[in-house]
Parts: C-alpha cells; structure tokens; sequence
C-alpha cells in the first residue's frame, strides 16, 4: 500500500473518506489499523449532540418492546426489513467492528463496557431509560444502580440547565422509591446566572475543583448506596476523576447522559481524534468537498476546502468511501422533486413522489418511508449506479446513508455506521492488496 505524499496543496492516498461522523471517524480507525493512507473530509460531526452511548440493535418490532438480546433482534430483520444493510454483514463482523474501535478507545483512555449479548439500561436526563450495547465506564454504575435501585442521591448543579434532579426523580418514582435530590454550587462558578457542562467538565480536571466538589458532597449523604450526577466528569482523564471522587466520598458515582451539548459526546471525538494521531490517516477538520471527479475505471480527484472556498486541497485517491450522513449532515438534500445525493448525485432509493415520504401520524406503526430512503449497495458496500451496477469499482458507502435502515426508530445508529464502516474498509483492504 501507498503512504501519503504531500505537496502544498495536494495529498494522494489510497483512500478518501468523506464524511467525519461517526461511520467516517470509525473507518479511519479501522484504515489507520490496516495502514491504509487515508484522508478524512468533513465537518466536526455531530458528536456533541450524541449521548456517547453505542446502540447496535434495540427495537424490531414496536409491539414487543425493547429488544434485550440485540442479536435476537437482528436475527428478525428479514422479518421485517429485507433490505436492510445489516444482511449484508456476518454477524460475527459486527462483533469484530465494535471490539475493534472499543479497543482503540480504551487504548486512549476511554474504557466502553457492557454485556456480550444484552443491552443495558441507562438512566437519561428525562428519567427514562435508554436501551444500548456498549456504555462508558464512567456510567457503569447508572446501568448497575437503576437494576438494583437502593438508596440513590440524585445531584443538581445551580445553573445547569440540562439537568432537573427533580423531574428524573418524579419520573422513576412509580418504581424507585428511595431517591434522594440535592443542588450544590459548581466551584468558581457560582456567580455565573447559567452553566455549560463542556465548562464545567473542562473545570473538572483539576484536583481543586474536585475536592470542592467533594467538600460540598459529603454534607448531604445520608446513607445513599450511590450518586448520580450529569455528564461532567471532564473532557480528558473522566475515568480517573471517577475513582478519585469515588476514593474521596467512599460512595458510587455514575454519570447521567445530558441533551446537547453533550460531554461524552465530545470525549468520544477527541478520543477518534487521539486514536488517529501519528498513523497513516490524514484529518482535514472543517473542510468539505467542493469539486469531484468521478469516472469508471479512473482514480477519485477531488477538491477540498472550506465554504469561502480559499485554501482548497487537491486529493488524488485510489478508493473512495462515502460516510456522509442524511439530511442534516447534507449527505442527502431533498427539494419538490425528490432526493439527492450530495457529492456525487448518486441515485437514491426513494418512494416514487413526496407524498409517500411520510404516514399519516407521526407516530405510525410503520414508520415512515422517506427515513428508509438512501444508497443501495450491492454486497461489498458499493453504491448501485443508474447503469444497476456499482456505479464506480472503488466507491464504497457506509452509515445513515445507507437504503433500508431507520436508524432511529431501531435504535441502531453507532452500529450501523460502525459495522457498515468495518466491512466497507475490510472490502477496500482486499482491493487494495490485490
């Protein structure tokens, strides 16, 4: 394999990813380990509006429930989603992608947990229970307090607004009686009218502000078995704040995942980042594709850069693989016609006219169809052409982007993008090498 080459203002490699959320960053990891040369392209992602949590698989059908095998669940998908791009990955190559990634994040400093065969509920800032496969270690205690349910003190912070101790105790009350609440002042910024977890996460690296934290906490226990508090234990290093605060208080404590901006969010994107550092893997942060090339049989070519369009990269690439999201990410752009692929007007399954997009409820049984639309790929995770073949040997797609999913609805966003990423790479490995 080629390693990169780099001139001012060009870069070749043997592959391009477009796209920097969670499928893109995944494939880099997954390139990076094979010494793939690789370029990453996009935005900054959505991590900070993620929960940091990894589903894979949690509701099939809406009439049974949450799935607590998420194999099971998978194992029904041709029941009900027969086009689904999970049929197209071998179970064992799921578990293989996320053993893979958790690995290069644990080698980073940030440890992801949970059961090889079951999802885990977590405790969310609603009060609700979340369904997921692989959690944080620094919330490994909320999974295992809302099992057991003992003595529980639930903290406020004056002035987080994205967290309510009081409404997650109203919530959970109807079957966890013994939960206590109580609100402290964050360190130094008491006379702030309004927190932002990121700042007081970044607060919470120093030894200072743990200890202060710790000062006001030990006043209000009063036999608790644990405490739960929102998402702030730090940016970098939140699993040795943990034990540092456990040792201090000789109590419990897990981390409950807060709505927007998220901190675990942003630890799992410095944590890509962290992973990708000196390897074969080339990040051009903040910049989009603003010209491509895309003939059969040739090499991608593309020219890169930010929305004022000075400072542009020209990127001569062997493969390319497309993680560019939907609607939001501008993976996908609609208008009264119909949908679109963004980057190379690739076609996209779709209901035949708008009217079909949705059903008639928003909370339709079935769904709806315009959250299905997307790539079709044949077996290899190639995107299918208007000729029905692929419509380049050497594009590959890989997460929401993909026909036949609804990521949101499954609960199955983290690892659809992960395994599709997984295999998507494993395919351009073997190219590659031939």
């Amino acid at each position: 394999m080629n390693y990169i080459m780099k001139n001012k203002d060009e870069i070749q490699a043997d592959l391009v990813i477009i796209g920097a959320g969670m499928a893109g960053m995944a494939a880099a990891v997954f390139a990076a380990n094979r010494g793939i040369s690789a370029v990453v392209v996009g935005g900054a992602g959505a991590f900070e509006y993620s929960s940091g949590l990894l589903d894979l698989w949690a509701l099939t059908n809406p009439d049974s429930g949450y799935c607590k095998d998420p194999w099971q669940g998978i194992a029904q998908i041709p029941k009900v989603r027969p086009r689904h791009p999970f049929l197209k990955i071998p179970e064992s190559e799921i578990g293989m992608a996320f053993d893979e990634l958790t690995d290069a994040f644990k080698q980073n400093s940030l440890t992801y947990t949970g059961l090889p065969r079951e999802n885990s509920r977590i405790i969310t800032a609603f009060g609700t229970t979340k369904p997921t496969y692989r959690f944080p270690m620094t919330m490994a205690n909320n999974v295992t307090a809302f099992k057991e349910k003992k003595p529980l003190l639930l903290l406020d912070f004056q002035g987080l607004r994205e967290f309510r101790a009081k409404f997650v105790q109203q919530v959970l009350s109807s079957t966890w009686q013994n939960i206590n609440i109580a609100a402290i002042d964050f360190p130094q910024m008491s006379q702030r009218s309004e927190l932002f977890a990121p700042l007081m996460a970044q607060a919470m690296e120093t030894e200072q502000v743990q200890d202060k934290i710790v000062e006001a906490i030990l006043p209000l226990l009063k036999g608790e078995q644990s405490i739960g508090i929102p998402a702030i234990l730090g940016i970098n290093g939140s699993e040795n704040i943990l034990k540092r605060l456990e040792e201090q208080l000789a109590v419990k404590i897990f981390e409950i995942p807060t709505s927007p901006v998220s901190v675990p969010g942003i630890r799992l994107k410095e944590t890509f980042k962290k992973a990708l550092a000196d390897t074969s893997v080339t990040r051009l942060t903040g910049q989009r594709v603003l010209l491509t090339a895309l003939k059969p049989g040739s090499e991608f070519i593309l020219e890169t850069g930010t929305n004022s369009g000075i400072n542009t990269t020209r990127i001569q690439a062997k493969t390319c693989l497309l993680a560019t999201g939907r609607f939001l990410s501008k993976g996908l752009i609609s208008d009264r016609k119909g949908v679109k692929e963004s980057v190379f007007n690739l076609p996209v399954d779709q209901p035949t006219d708008r009217e079909r997009w949705h059903g008639e409820t928003y909370f339709d049984p079935k769904g709806h169809a315009i959250n299905r639309a997307g790539l079709i790929t044949d077996e290899k995770f190639r995107p299918i052409g208007k000729e029905k073949g692929p419509a380049h040997e050497n594009l590959y797609a890989a997460g929401s982007i993909l026909a036949g999913q609804d990521w949101m609805r499954t609960r199955s966003g983290s690892g659809l993008s992960i395994a599709s990423a997984f295999h998507a790479i494993g395919q351009i490995a073997k190219k590659l090498l031939s």
